[in-house]
């Protein structure tokens, strides 16, 4: 059973999550570009696209999220869903909401503490950039942090859903 793709306007939540993926994945794109024209015509390398594309792939993953939730874009078990009525669907979304908002709760808080030690030992990556790490981490903190909106969002919503 496929829906219909959701043809209400993005708010701005899911405006920051499409452009901040989306930049994360065009600098990618151009790193590797780069990388491969360097090693084509020129025989040289950048040294440290690896890593900054790897820097690069978290942001897309964890940026993407929010998006990706308010959009319905993540697997459901339709076998199931269809089999429901229309109460059981809401109290089906709503338990499997609520569940993820206290998942991705726990893991944002754990990504605090994970940021926040990295900072205060000053923790950087082995490589030539000795890039710090608190800042590649922050982007789990962000992308996590907007992914409980929008499942607080949604939440609401449910709760709508079954009061009427």
């Amino acid at each position: 059973m496929t829906s219909l793709p959701d043809e209400r306007p993005f708010d701005l939540l899911e405006r920051a999550s499409l452009w901040l993926s989306s930049l994360c994945m065009i600098a990618m794109t151009l790193l590797m570009v780069t990388e491969i024209v360097l090693r084509g015509v020129f025989d040289s390398t950048t040294d440290n696209s690896d890593e900054l594309v790897g820097y690069l792939l978290v942001g897309v993953s964890f940026f993407s999220l929010a998006l990706c939730q308010s959009r319905g874009a993540f697997h459901r078990v339709e076998m199931v869903q269809m089999r429901l009525g229309p109460m059981g669907k809401a109290v089906s979304a709503l338990i499997f909401d609520v569940l993820s908002f206290a998942y991705v709760a726990l893991t944002d808080w754990y990504f605090v503490q994970f940021v926040m030690s990295s900072h205060k030992r000053e923790a950087v990556a082995s490589t030539p950039l000795a890039t710090p790490l608190w800042i590649p981490e922050t982007v789990m903190v962000i992308g996590a942090t907007m992914l409980l909106i929008v499942l607080a969002k949604a939440i609401v919503s449910d709760l709508r859903a079954l009061a009427s």
